[in-house]
């Protein structure tokens, strides 16, 4: 099952009035590329501040949180850029675990290894045509198994607690500072 989420910022309109009319002044037609640039700076900034604290929430092993968002940049004719994650749900092994004689402990938010298990069974590690992911017997029988997933990548970037709603206004004030940056370049 693959899964995806879009993060965009886009400018009010009382905003985008107050900004086109005081670049129109500077630079005439080509308000609207300064304005795109101030944009496409702006996502590549947040692209690596939401992999970060998603770095800094989840215990994924792989870096893969920036190679999973891809940047749909703004341009003079649409004033509007896009960060796009979308992926399948990840399998356990990804994460911190450990597998004790207990049953297999995940640890997916940094809180501390948890023992996972479903339908009342603990869950275990595959090994030979298995080939080493977690799995949980689905009754009291030895077959069949389900292989255990956990959440995607875009999921944990959508996470408004953890990665997402503390970003956000980051975000906001780097787009203040891509514009102010835009109309210094412009004047100097």
């Amino acid at each position: 099952m693959s899964t995806e989420i879009r993060f965009h910022y886009e400018l009010n309109q009382g905003q985008f009035a107050a900004l086109t009319a005081k670049l129109q002044e500077l630079a005439g037609s080509k308000a609207r590329t300064y304005i795109a640039r101030a944009l496409n700076k702006t996502a590549t900034s947040a692209r690596v501040k939401l992999a970060n604290k998603a770095r800094a929430s989840y215990t994924v092993k792989s870096g893969g949180f920036k190679k999973d968002m891809q940047i749909d940049k703004a341009s003079a004719g649409n004033l509007t850029a896009w960060i796009k994650s979308q992926g399948n749900t990840l399998d356990v092994p990804k994460f911190k675990w450990s597998r004790p004689k207990s049953g297999v402990k995940i640890d997916v938010v940094k809180s501390g290894l948890k023992p996972i298990g479903k339908y009342g069974n603990k869950g275990f590690y595959g090994l030979g045509k298995l080939n080493g992911q977690v799995y949980v017997r689905k009754g009291k029988d030895r077959l069949p198994v389900e292989k255990l997933k956990s959440k995607s990548v875009p999921f944990m970037l959508g996470s408004e607690n953890r990665v997402w709603g503390p970003v956000r206004s980051q975000i906001e004030s780097d787009l203040q500072k891509y514009m102010r940056q835009q109309i210094a370049q412009l004047l100097g």
